[in-house]
């Protein structure tokens, strides 16, 4: 967990998740682009960086949400919200999910992106098992990771431990995980040509949404927000602030 911009009682805690084989980083230049009495704080699953870290990858999603749970404890004072990109996203509303069968509040908004309830993202059960010239391939066309890390023997030993890792949680959940969370509101963020999710999953899951908040599709494909962050983080800004409003009235 990353608070590179702590706030002292904020008036949200925004918590961001990252993509499967990403990390903190993907959200590192979203400084500045949030309210200042927001406190933004970048989640990151173990196992990342260099040589994989200095904790082991978990080893499924409930290992991973627990992982987060526990780092996030001490902050999880009302309000709070969750934003999730891909991977980020089924992490964000299985968190949400258990910490309501908590009997606790659980955030009060969900940010989802590239992701949509009962949409497994195609590719097959067993994407981890993929030879190394496969699964870079199919990394490339989805964009992300960078092209260096792809392209350096080097460099892909010592990253694709958490790709693959990911892979595996993400093919190996269970289907329950899926279920969306009809009573929480929530805005759904995409691309318009994304290759992994087609845009009109989305408008199908807005649509069964009772709570829905917003529904934001973007020229551009699975990572269209990495140029458009400015645009995703004032929508994000409109949506979230309709919420605690509402909640304060």
């Amino acid at each position: 967990m990353n608070r590179l911009w702590p706030v002292e009682d904020p008036a949200v805690r925004l918590f961001l998740f990252h993509h499967a084989g990403g990390s903190h980083l993907f959200f590192r230049d979203w400084n500045g682009l949030f309210p200042a009495n927001w406190d933004v704080v970048l989640m990151e699953a173990p196992g990342r960086g260099v040589g994989g870290g200095r904790s082991a990858h978990a080893g499924d999603l409930h290992a991973l949400v627990r992982h987060f749970r526990q780092q996030m404890e001490p902050y999880l004072q009302a309000p709070y919200a969750f934003f999730g990109h891909s991977m980020g996203g089924l992490v964000a509303t299985e968190l949400a999910r258990r910490l309501r069968v908590a009997d606790r509040t659980g955030p009060c908004w969900l940010g989802l992106s590239a992701w949509a309830a009962d949409e497994a993202l195609p590719g097959g059960p067993a994407r981890h098992l993929l030879p190394d010239e496969e699964l870079r391939s199919l990394l490339g066309a989805v964009g992300g990771t960078p092209a260096e890390i792809l392209e350096s023997p080097a460099l892909w030993r010592l990253f694709s431990p958490a790709i693959r890792n990911d892979f595996q949680l993400i093919d190996g959940c269970d289907p329950a995980c899926y279920a969306p969370l009809e009573d929480v509101p929530q805005s759904l963020f995409g691309g318009e040509g994304d290759a992994l999710l087609p845009w009109d999953a989305l408008v199908a899951l807005a649509d069964r949404l009772p709570r829905l908040t917003g529904l934001h599709l973007h020229p551009g494909g699975h990572f269209y927000l990495r140029p458009r962050r400015q645009e995703v983080a004032r929508q994000i800004t409109a949506d979230l602030t309709g919420v605690l409003r509402a909640v304060a009235a």
